[in-house]
C-alpha cells in the first residue's frame, strides 16, 4: 500500500513537472468512442478514444469550456506556459482524473486526460485495478509497446497504460499534439 501511494504521488509529481510541456510519449491513455457526446465538437475534436465521465464526454482537442461547465469546479487547478500553443495551458484536477489543457486562439483545448484511480474506467471497462492480459482482452495487442508501457493508437490519438511491474498505475487519452 505505502508503495502504490509512492508511485502515485511520484506520477502526480511527475505530471505536474511536465504540465508546461506535456508529458512524455509513454505516458498517455485514451478510450475508445466513436460518437459525439457532451464537450465534443465534431469540428475540433478527434474521432479517436473518448473518456466518459457522469455522461460528460472528455475528448482530446475538443473546447475544455463546456466540459468544465459540465464536471463542475476542480479540487485543484495549475497553469503554466504551454510548449503545445502559444500561450498557457492548464491542468486541472478532479478526484479520480486530470484534464491537460493548450491553448488555441481564444480556446483552450484538451490535450490529455489521465486517470488517477480504480474509480474510473474506460468505455471498454478498463481501470488501475485491471492487468495487462486484460487490456489485450479490451483492445487487442498494442500498437507499441516499451518496458512499464502499452500504447495504443486510433485516429492518430494515443491510449497508453502505464505499468510499475505488473500493477497498471496510469491511464491517458493523449492528443496528437502531445
Amino acid at each position: 500500500m505505502k508503495n502504490k501511494f509512492l508511485v502515485l504521488a511520484l506520477t502526480a509529481a511527475m505530471a505536474l513537472s511536465m504540465v508546461a510541456c506535456g508529458s512524455s510519449s509513454d505516458t498517455k491513455v485514451i478510450e475508445s468512442n466513436g460518437s459525439a457526446q457532451a464537450g465534443q465538437s465534431s469540428s475540433t475534436a478527434s474521432a479517436g478514444y473518448v473518456f466518459t465521465y457522469n455522461g460528460t464526454a472528455i475528448p482530446v482537442d475538443a473546447d475544455v469550456a463546456p466540459i468544465l461547465d459540465a464536471l463542475g469546479e476542480p479540487k485543484d487547478e495549475f497553469t503554466s506556459p504551454s510548449c503545445a500553443g502559444q500561450g498557457d495551458g492548464h491542468l486541472y484536477t478532479y478526484n479520480d482524473f486530470e484534464i491537460q489543457t493548450y491553448p488555441d486562439g481564444d480556446k483552450d483545448l484538451v490535450l490529455y486526460v489521465q486517470l488517477r484511480t480504480d474509480n474510473v474506467a474506460t468505455a471498454e471497462g478498463i481501470d488501475l485495478s485491471s492487468s495487462r492480459d486484460d487490456i489485450i482482452a479490451a483492445y487487442g495487442e498494442p500498437t507499441s509497446e516499451e518496458t512499464g508501457s502499452m500504447k495504443y493508437e486510433k485516429d492518430g490519438m494515443g491510449l497508453v497504460f502505464i505499468f510499475d511491474g505488473e500493477s497498471l498505475i496510469s491511464i491517458e487519452y493523449d492528443s496528437p499534439k502531445n
